[in-house]
């Protein structure tokens, strides 16, 4: 989830193939296509559940609060892109959303997004998609960027590895806290301190993946308190300790 953070800067272009994927809900400023290659994905955007099967892809629009996860054996490539790459798109649909986000593609499509040096041909691809999307119909977005449920997500996602608490985001966004927690509850299924692990979760497994640092300091790094709270949240995710889990990706 975090590259999709990274990669939302002014005319950007990338790619990232991941197997499997998971991944908690989440929003960014950038655009992204994700082509599923093999098996089968389900995609909930804003509240919506989009299944997309192998040979099917699904826009995110800048904003819209997106997770993922593998409904069967998966493989996806994902285009994460700023907004002036597909400029007349995005004036088109600003403050609206698609009325179906899915399409099929063309595999000799896929190859050129993800080999190509070459920002016309690749934003003439974009633009393809855009106009097959475009066409399946757009309506004025039930929500805005102002949303409280945006900014609540914005603002876990971007301090997660800090101790932050609901107390603390009721404050900022001025809002009581008992009337927060049910908010959140609703928007989200889940209660705060849960969602905000999930976060941090990820980030351990990228960091128990890539790296050789401690279980310690990869708990400490992704926001957990304890070295304690950590294995517990861990386990009762994965159903392993952070270090078992580690020598099976080795």
């Amino acid at each position: 989830m975090l590259f999709e953070i990274k990669h939302s800067n002014h005319n950007h272009y990338t790619t990232v193939r991941i197997d499997n994927i998971i991944c908690v809900s989440h929003c960014h400023t950038s655009y992204e296509i994700l082509f599923v290659t093999e098996g089968k994905i389900a995609a909930n955007i804003d509240g919506l559940e989009h299944i997309v099967s192998n040979g099917e892809c699904i826009m995110i629009l800048p904003m819209q609060i997106h997770s993922y996860c593998t409904v069967d054996n998966s493989k996806v490539e994902i285009s994460i892109f700023s907004n002036d790459y597909i400029f007349d798109f995005y004036n088109e649909t600003k403050d609206k959303e698609l009325e179906n986000p899915v399409t099929n593609y063309d595999f000799t499509d896929l190859q050129i997004l993800n080999k190509s040096n070459d920002r016309f041909e690749i934003k003439s691809i974009l633009y393809k998609y855009c106009s097959k999307l475009i066409k399946n119909g757009i309506r004025s977005a039930e929500k805005s960027s102002n949303d409280l449920s945006t900014k609540m997500v914005m603002y876990i996602q971007n301090n997660f590895k800090n101790n932050i608490s609901l107390k603390q985001m009721a404050e900022k966004f001025g809002y009581n806290y008992n009337y927060l927690s049910a908010y959140f509850k609703t928007q989200f299924g889940c209660g705060y301190a849960e969602y905000v692990n999930r976060f941090r979760l990820e980030e351990a497994v990228k960091l128990l993946k890539k790296t050789n640092h401690s279980i310690t300091q990869i708990a400490f790094e992704s926001g957990f308190t304890s070295i304690r709270n950590f294995n517990d949240v861990f386990k009762k995710e994965y159903g392993i300790s952070p270090l078992l889990y580690r020598k099976t990706q080795t």
